[in-house]
């Protein structure tokens, strides 16, 4: 008995010390990656898109309640956020549009997207959420000023779902910006 309770004591030790792996994940759309020409937007370029400087880090984060966050030690994102984001929201509002959005620095397009992302993370209670800001500028004037806000229930416990659920929200903000966009170009 003796023996058993030491080699037990062991392997406890041993198992405690094995390191925990650190899970990354990719914000990326689900469709297929394809080869084609890009044909570049005449009327908008995507300018400056901002994220809080808590989401641009690499952990997850999880808001705890009260203001409080917990940024996760072993879910984390594969890639910086500020450039994650960038690209997610580029690519969808292009995918909306019809035509490719380039960097503002690199088109001759009138009007600018520029976009703030003040919240992006999970909740205790199982949710996402995001709040941003958004509008186009033409001239100097400030066009379309827009924020948006939304919520959404994870679809199964973990940062897997979390990672997705974020996805849907940058999707559902890209929609926002081209719907109103392709309306305005519609006027």
């Amino acid at each position: 008995m003796k023996y058993a309770v030491i080699l037990l004591m062991g392997a406890l030790v041993a198992c405690s010390g094995q390191p925990v792996a650190t899970n990354y994940y990719l914000l990326r759309q689900d469709d297929a990656i394809e080869s084609r020409e890009l044909i570049g937007s005449r009327d908008y370029a995507l300018g400056n898109v901002a994220i809080a400087s808590y989401i641009d880090q690499p952990g997850m984060v999880l808001e705890m309640g009260a203001g409080q966050i917990r940024p996760a030690l072993h879910h984390q994102w594969a890639e910086p956020m500020n450039q994650s984001v960038r690209s997610f929201l580029q690519r969808e509002i292009s995918t909306r549009l019809g035509e490719d959005l380039f960097p503002a620095t690199i088109s001759s397009a009138e009007s600018v997207v520029e976009i703030r992302v003040d919240q992006l993370h999970g909740t205790s209670d199982g949710q996402a959420v995001i709040f941003a800001y958004w509008y186009l500028r033409k001239d100097g004037e400030i066009l379309l000023p827009h924020q948006f806000g939304k919520t959404v229930d994870l679809a199964s416990d973990g940062y897997a779902a979390l990672a997705k659920a974020e996805r849907v929200l940058l999707s559902g903000l890209a929609k926002d910006i081209s719907d109103a966009l392709l309306a305005q170009r519609d006027e």
